[in-house]
């Protein structure tokens, strides 16, 4: 490494904290990303948007405006300096970094302030609801539908009171389509914050939907007006769920509608979970690999067939005509798919290597992976807490990189190869393909659902080929020939297709050990392991060093976490009680199944329900449970669940922490009381008793703060 000059230094403050050697390394290391600051750009960015959202409060956007042009005056002093010396490049590198930060910052508090729509405080119903159906999403068996209406009227609810868009769910769901305008009989709520402090917001993913409420309607909505327009996506999305819907069995059926169309409410909890635990989950969402088969078959049949007419291949570049109709196909697929972030990403990646293959350039590089992050964060900044953001880009930008680097093994073996070699390079191709996949992808599953799937390079090794040669050819085919009614033979071809893949997931699922679940890692574990894996791949020079340190402070960080003791469900119909390391003691398993299956997976526990009296079998650590109270302790505190008001007096005197079913309205000594008005106010609760006696006490209000999908 060049040492720099010392009369880069006379102007730098004297080394009193940071030795001069390290001084200069460090300098050196940021100089050298000079030529690659495009790949940082939005990880910067992104950095910006995470700090946006974890603050507790709604900052004002003159906050984020005044700090974005104080630190773009800043850049625009420093820049002549760049060019005088490495210390100058250093300070206008760091200076553009902070100003990259502060943008994402400013970006997401502009499209938070854009969706501008009321959230419900309050449940609120029996009401009628009058507006137009945006989308109708089948669900799976026979629960109905689930439906979003846009622009509602609420009976006696002034306009400035009333969300842009409510999701109700109904059973009498014939006839209805999108586009019409219907009046019903509904309940609202408000919809539901995380499940467990510190845990996913579901409030603030649909606020970005625009959506401010969620409930159900009685009966059959009355249609006031049908559908006017003919040009609708959502009615060609719901009349091609339809028409599957009509022609396979139901458990095909959910499959196909979620290739073709992104549904995939048909598909069973058990289908679900063979697929997540098989490793082929991403095989129901619409990601890079669907949009990759379908424009690579539409472009290679597109080529084939303007190369079969002697006009067309000598006069006009076919190879570029094709370019454009695979990318236009990819397009209408996205739309018809929903247009999830992954479906944007790999369109946008699926456009410019297109765009490449008509300038005739190299179409595959990190820069590719950049561009499409980027446009993503800047359209969408909330994408970035998705984990479908997350996995889809960490997948893609480790695959990129390590084929970046084994480009020449790949191209030199494969030109020289025949069909045996050919072949075997295809089946080392998909088999790598998934290790790296999978790895890359592997702290985003532990962090989110914690569990990976340990058997996924098996499964996928097999899974993939008939997803590429059988499904996704037949999906192209069925919808091309829907408009005449000749999709009935490679819809079915198609079901075929899809129960194999379903076989081969159950197959996998049902093998030993074949998805490792592990408890909840910590924020912290899960942040640097993220930093880590962009240094090892995005930074030049020596510094990839710091990754290491970074991975091992994450195991660390994820071997110390510690998890709640007792868990409180907003709802306050379920509580859950950990007594030792391998049980949860729930009040029941039939309520709030969603909330107690959330619990499980993040403490990495089965649940037991409490006894419901005190002649029920009783083991150590159990719980004591009668008809009035269940009586516990847990590292040396004495807690009470108390069923029946008329227990609350001894229990109170008894008991360190009381949870009741009823509101409290005597006095209670204990050092802790919670009550269902606890749980009304401030969402879910989650407690930890710590080692040396004291309590620690979380809700979710606390943690979503006062933003404007929170609570106000």
């Amino acid at each position: 490494m060049q040492a720099l000059q010392s009369k880069d230094w006379k102007f730098a403050p004297r080394e009193i904290l940071i030795p001069p050697n390290l001084h200069a390394w460090l300098l050196e290391q940021l100089y050298l990303q000079k030529n690659n600051l495009f790949l940082w750009t939005p990880v910067l960015i992104a950095l910006g948007i995470g700090l946006y959202f974890s603050l507790p409060t709604e900052p004002p956007v003159l906050f984020g405006l005044a700090a974005f042009l104080l630190s773009a005056s800043i850049l625009v002093l420093i820049a002549p300096a760049r060019t005088k010396s490495r210390t100058g490049q250093g300070a206008f590198l760091f200076s553009l970094s902070i100003s990259l930060v502060v943008a994402g910052f400013l970006t997401a508090q502009i499209r938070t302030a854009s969706i501008n729509t009321h959230v419900l405080e309050k449940r609120l119903g029996p009401v009628n609801i009058t507006g137009t159906i945006k989308s109708v999403e089948i669900l799976e068996g026979k629960k109905g539908s689930r439906i979003i209406l846009e622009n509602p009227e609420i009976d006696n609810r002034p306009p400035d009171k009333t969300p842009q868009r409510i999701r109700l769910q109904l059973r009498a769901d014939q006839n209805i389509a999108p586009g019409q305008k219907i009046k019903a009989l509904a309940t609202l709520n408000p919809p539901s914050g995380p499940v467990i402090p510190g845990g996913f917001d579901f409030r603030r993913h649909l606020y970005f939907q625009k959506i401010g409420a969620v409930g159900f309607i009685y009966r059959a909505p009355e249609i006031q007006e049908p559908n006017q327009s003919t040009l609708n996506l959502e009615t060609l999305r719901q009349s091609i769920n339809q028409r599957i819907t009509k022609i396979l069995p139901a458990q095909q059926a959910g499959i196909v509608t979620a290739l073709i169309t992104g549904h995939r409410k048909q598909i069973t909890d058990n289908d679900n979970s063979a697929m997540r635990d098989a490793g082929l989950a991403h095989i129901l969402a619409i990601s890079g690999l669907h949009v990759g088969f379908i424009a690579g078959f539409i472009f290679f049949s597109a080529r084939l067939f303007m190369a079969s007419i002697p006009p067309l291949a000598l006069n006009y570049p076919i190879k570029k005509i094709a370019a454009i109709i695979a990318f236009a196909g990819a397009i209408f697929y996205m739309l018809l798919a929903g247009t999830t972030v992954p479906t944007q990403r790999a369109v946008l990646m699926s456009g410019i290597i297109f765009l490449a293959v008509i300038l005739d350039r190299s179409p595959i590089s990190l820069r590719l992976v950049a561009f499409a992050a980027l446009c993503i964060l800047l359209s969408a900044p909330e994408s970035l807490l998705s984990a479908s953001f997350q996995m889809s880009f960490g997948a893609v930008t480790a695959l990129v990189a390590f084929y970046e680097a084994t480009r020449n093994f790949w191209s030199k073996t494969y030109s020289k190869a025949g069909f045996a070699r050919k072949a075997t390079l295809y089946i080392l191709g998909v088999a790598t393909t998934t290790l790296i996949a999978s790895f890359a992808t592997a702290p985003f599953a532990l962090y989110h659902f914690q569990q990976v799937s340990a058997l996924g390079s098996i499964s996928n090794l097999i899974a993939v080929p008939i997803l590429a040669f059988w499904v996704m050819p037949c999906a192209i085919l069925s919808i091309l020939l829907m408009p005449f009614g000749l999709d009935t033979l490679p819809l079915q071809i198609m079901g075929q297709g899809c129960a194999q893949i379903l076989s081969i997931a159950h197959w996998s699922a049902d093998l030993p050990s074949a998805a490792i679940h592990t408890p909840e890692i910590s924020f912290p574990a899960f942040i640097m392991l993220c930093i880590a894996a962009l240094v090892i791949i995005l930074w030049r020079g020596a510094g990839k060093i710091l990754a290491l340190p970074l991975i091992i402070a994450a195991v660390f960080s994820a071997q110390t976490k510690t998890h709640p003791d007792i868990l409180i469900a907003a709802s306050h119909n379920i509580f859950a009680f950990k007594t030792d390391q391998s049980t949860l003691y729930a009040t029941s398993l039939s309520k709030e199944k969603f909330v107690r299956e959330n619990w499980e997976r993040a403490l990495g526990l089965n649940t037991k329900i409490l006894p419901t009296d005190a002649s029920a079998k009783q083991t150590a650590n159990a719980p004591k449970c009668d008809a009035q109270a269940c009586r516990l302790e847990i590292k040396g505190k004495k807690i009470s669940f108390v069923k029946q008001p008329y227990a609350l007096q001894a229990d109170c005197i008894w008991a360190d922490i009381v949870i009741s079913q009823n509101p409290i309205k005597t006095r209670c000594p204990a050092k802790v009381k919670l009550d269902k008005f606890d749980t009304w106010k401030n969402g879910a609760y989650a407690i930890w008793i710590k080692s040396n006696g004291t309590i620690q006490i979380k809700n979710t209000r606390d943690q979503t703060g006062q933003r404007p999908w929170g609570t106000k």
